[in-house]
């Protein structure tokens, strides 16, 4: 997957959008975020059940969610503009081009993780029930379980590789399951109050995880 992945985007496979090249291509950035079950119906097979085949981790509210659903896929297009114009090879699961013919989107993500040197899950304010448990929680649990990473680090204790893993949240996110990533799986949680803050606490954690590959106790994936 990584070198599907590394290959695929700098040029555009099925429906996505070509990315331009960066300068570390092979340290790959998965960028994660919430979405509406509801509105990945036109994506799925025609016998596909969104209740079951496609993971749900967030309730939009017109009224206390802070942002429409275009709003958050903008928030994580700019998040990976912003990794990738400081040479982190970013992502999100569109921009690889994998049909949910081929591989279903709860697997797609435990496999982008898989193959990801740092993953990020962006956690803005969207309503009343962030719901993250169901997918970032499957994601983590995969980390923990044996073959969890790829290449040398597939040998890694629990916490080395759950250490590659970091959610950041709005102030206003409330979420059982956002203390239980850093109390159950050790994974960082960090607050963000915009786009801009948001870019620079994912590019301190990617700069921190690529040292702690070079000079630290993290092997590299490759």
């Amino acid at each position: 997957m990584r070198n599907r992945i590394i290959d695929d985007l700098p040029r555009a496979v099925g429906d996505s959008t070509a990315l331009p090249p960066v300068r570390r291509e092979h340290f790959l950035v998965y960028v994660m975020g919430p979405y509406r079950t509801f509105d990945v119906d036109a994506l799925l097979p025609a016998d596909a059940d969104a209740e079951t085949d496609v993971p749900s981790f967030a309730t939009w509210n017109e009224t206390s969610g802070a942002y429409a659903e275009d709003e958050v896929l903008r928030l994580l297009q700019e998040t990976r503009d912003c990794l990738r114009d400081r040479g982190f090879n970013a992502f999100l699961a569109i921009d690889v081009g994998i049909s949910l013919d081929e591989m279903d989107a709860a697997t797609q993500s435990i496999a982008f993780t898989r193959a990801s040197n740092v993953t990020v899950f962006v956690a803005p304010q969207v309503g009343d029930n962030l719901g993250v448990g169901i997918e970032i929680g499957s994601v983590l649990e995969d980390v923990l379980s044996s073959g969890g990473m790829q290449g040398p680090a597939a040998d890694a204790t629990p916490p080395e590789r759950t250490r590659r893993m970091m959610v950041v949240a709005e102030p206003s996110v409330r979420s059982a399951m956002l203390g239980a990533v850093h109390a159950r799986w050790d994974a960082s949680v960090r607050t963000f109050t915009d786009a801009t803050d948001c870019c620079r606490l994912c590019a301190q954690f990617c700069t921190h995880i690529q040292n702690e590959e070079r000079y630290g106790s993290l092997d590299t994936l490759d």
